[in-house]
């Protein structure tokens, strides 16, 4: 009987160590599995001695020559980490103090305890085997291995019947429903585990109190016991429990299927586990003690200084171990922090755990995609106000309109390319208003704006004149305060336009008018004045005889003068008239040289020549219009002349093409040797009634620029002719119609 029950609770016994190695290497590292072997060998070994009593030279040095060499490759394994440390340390990785310090606490905090649970191990070995010695050991050893017995088949029992109940109430249910029932009655049962599979070995339905996310499967050697039958055994499991591991079949809910299968896993109690292995140790081994007790005192301080040592070491071990998963991460961070600062968003860090460490470089992962977010953010915002920027600009740069901004302090922040075209000089950003007030062209303009930007005030509209030596220049300025963010003064913004052509267009239109209504006035009056005069010569003349030359000169001044006053209506007619063009293409070189051998018939006096280039394109043009302008411009011209005398007197007219310009242009000019234009008048030469001539009208300029104008040319006037002579300068553009 005694030996019949040795015999079962050894071998159940060895089966826990198969089992519990054979899970160690699989579930463990490689080198935690080491670790775990040698660990189990010397116990092994304690184990062998004290159950068997075997000879002590036979079995004992070749376990503890095994033991030394797993603790010289522990030791080895540990130096090198400590040297990789050490260099790690050397280089100042980051991370390797830190690791320095775990390993070093780690060692020490495993190294004490153990130590002193050696020190008092050897005493209690080297004085306690004796009192193992008693009369009531036996029947205390017997009494104990049959409650371990008993507890340990009830708790089998049990656990089948729980795993029976599952299973008639599965029975009936669809796979879909099974996940809920199971869930429920395992936590009414509090089983380990409950799992349920079909017939082609796939899981239907699972719940285990582990967080393990893959349902632990039952061994084949399990399957073929239980035949297609309710099966229960008790295996062992890793760190010394059993497992009570049970197999029922759960009838299909559809008739052609095959039956599924619930397996349930219930881990026995700890303390009954450990009051079984203790009993069946003690009461097999309880008749040897006597025989071996100085070998057995002998085996267990040699297996404990083994273990200490392996303790130490694997302790050691296990402390790099944890420091390098510890550090590595806190590398990896602060590499990706350093990436980071460096502006590189791109790096992501693995996650290799779920715990504390795991969660922080999860969220570095979430700061870093956050940072990248939001810099491709920051830089398309940029693209798109560098977009609505070029766009501005390029809007701004194609208005008329000249366009000036300022800061608070007049410093000048952005012009565009009509305003440095209306003011007609450079304008530098940046540039404040002191260095842009040289010049004394533009002076009433920096003047109007440096008065409004000192005064900061609001909104300015105003109307300023520049003295130009081509002419006046009108400009009509519109100005606003900028606010800032604050809604402080934030700038300034001026838009001003030339309307200088507007003016002249307005000033002639007026002047039209105005000689519209003097020529009607006087023209009425002047025939019936003529007539009269004529009538009263020849009614009266003959009959006064010679009292009749008071009569003759008064008739005769009457007549002259209403002559002169017929040539000024005619001139007011002509000014105030917009007779359409006809344009035809015209050889400009043609009608020059008719009016040149027009006025050289006359007899004026004046040397008169012409310098005309070749091959000119012809112009569109009216030529009817085209002599009009010539003939003004001589009859000017020779005017002017009048003073210097017989033969003294030049006039040039010249032709060409004006430079390699686009469009191209064609020039006409009109010199002559004369006083020239008094300066006074000079900018206003072209404006009606403006004349330095004692007779004369004053539209005979006023008409020239009128005809140029309307052929869309243009004209200026100065005093380069020659020897400071005046000169008329006349621009036409080429069309392609004149071709």
């Amino acid at each position: 009987m005694d030996q019949q029950r040795r015999f079962t609770l050894r071998r159940w016994l060895r089966a826990l160590s198969a089992g519990e190695i054979r899970d160690a290497s699989r579930l463990a590292p490689r080198r935690s599995a080491i670790l775990l072997l040698l660990a189990v060998a010397a116990f092994l070994a304690v184990d062998f001695f004290a159950s068997t009593g075997g000879p002590l030279s036979t079995y004992f040095v070749p376990l503890l020559l095994a033991s030394a060499v797993t603790a010289l490759f522990l030791l080895i394994l540990v130096l090198a980490s400590l040297g990789a440390l050490w260099m790690r340390l050397r280089h100042g990785e980051v991370g390797s103090q830190l690791a320095a310090r775990l390993v070093l606490i780690i060692g020490l905090l495993s190294f004490t305890p153990a130590a002193i649970i050696f020190a008092f191990s050897w005493q209690y070995l080297d004085q306690g085997v004796d009192s193992w010695f008693s009369s009531a050991v036996q029947s205390a050893l017997d009494q104990a291995l049959d409650v371990a017995r008993t507890g340990v088949d009830r708790y089998r029992n049990n656990t089948l019947a729980a795993a029976e109940n599952i299973s008639q109430a599965l029975v009936g249910e669809s796979d879909n429903s099974t996940v809920t029932t199971v869930i429920q009655l395992r936590d009414q049962y509090h089983l380990a585990s409950v799992t349920l599979f079909g017939s082609d070995n796939r899981i239907i339905a699972t719940s285990s109190e582990s967080l393990s996310i893959t349902p632990r499967l039952p061994r084949r050697e399990l399957l073929s016991m239980a035949g297609g039958r309710p099966a229960a055994i008790i295996e062992p499991e890793s760190g010394g429990r059993l497992v009570v591991k049970a197999l029922v079949p759960v009838l299909s809910p559809q008739l052609g299927q095959g039956n599924r299968i619930l397996y349930v896993e219930q881990p026995i109690p700890q303390q009954l586990t450990s009051a079984a292995d203790a009993v069946q140790v003690a009461y097999t081994r309880y008749h040897q003690l006597l025989l071996m007790r100085e070998p057995m005192k002998t085996a267990f301080q040699l297996s404990l200084g083994v273990a200490l040592l392996l303790t130490v070491l694997a302790a050691i071990w296990i402390g790099l171990h944890l420091a390098r998963r510890l550090t590595a991460p806190i590398a990896r961070l602060a590499a990706g922090t350093q990436a980071v600062a460096r502006g590189e968003f791109v790096p992501v860090l693995s996650v290799p755990s779920n715990d504390e460490m795991g969660v922080l470089l999860h969220s570095f992962n979430n700061m870093t995609r956050q940072l990248a977010r939001a810099k491709q953010q920051a830089a398309a915002a940029q693209e798109q106000a560098e977009q609505r920027r070029l766009y501005l600009e390029t809007l701004v740069n194609q208005l008329s309109s000249g366009i000036l901004t300022f800061d608070g302090q007049g410093g000048l922040l952005e012009a565009n390319g009509a305003a440095a075209q209306i003011l007609q000089t450079p304008l530098p950003t940046g540039t404040d208003l002191d260095a842009l007030r040289d010049g004394p062209l533009l002076a009433p303009f920096w003047e109007t704006l440096g008065e409004w930007i000192l005064h900061s005030r609001g909104e300015m509209q105003r109307e300023i004149a520049i003295e130009r030596p081509e002419g006046r220049q009108s400009l009509i300025l519109h100005g606003a305060r900028l606010h800032g963010e604050d809604g402080e003064g934030g700038g300034f913004v001026l838009v001003f336009d030339d309307v200088s052509t507007l003016v002249a267009a307005q000033r002639s239109a007026a002047w039209s008018e105005v000689a519209r209504r003097l020529a009607h006035e006087i023209k009425n009056p002047l025939t019936p004045i003529q007539l009269s005069a004529e009538r009263l010569r020849r009614k009266y003349l003959e009959r006064l005889g010679t009292e009749g030359e008071t009569l003759d000169r008064a008739t005769r001044t009457i007549i002259h003068q209403v002559d002169a006053l017929k040539v000024m209506v005619d001139a007011f007619s002509e000014y105030a008239r917009q007779p359409q063009l006809q344009l035809r293409p015209v050889d400009l070189n043609m009608v020059i040289a008719e009016a040149v051998d027009l006025y050289r018939g006359q007899d004026t006096g004046v040397e008169i020549r012409a310098e005309l280039a070749a091959d000119l394109p012809p112009l569109l043009a009216d030529a009817n219009r085209l002599r009009q302008i010539l003939n003004n411009l001589l009859r000017n011209a020779l005017d002017a002349l009048q003073g210097l005398g017989e033969g003294r007197g030049i006039i040039i007219l010249r032709s060409r093409m004006a430079g390699d310009v686009e469009p191209k242009l064609l020039e006409l000019s009109v010199v002559d040797n004369g006083p020239g234009f008094p300066p006074e008048i000079l900018k206003r030469v072209f404006e009606p009634y403006v004349t330095s001539k004692v007779k004369g009208s004053g539209l005979g300029l006023a008409i020239v620029r009128r005809i140029v104008e309307e052929h869309g040319g243009t004209i200026t006037a100065d005093n380069e002719g020659v020897q400071g002579g005046a000169r008329i300068l006349i621009h036409f553009p080429l069309t392609d119609g004149a071709a």
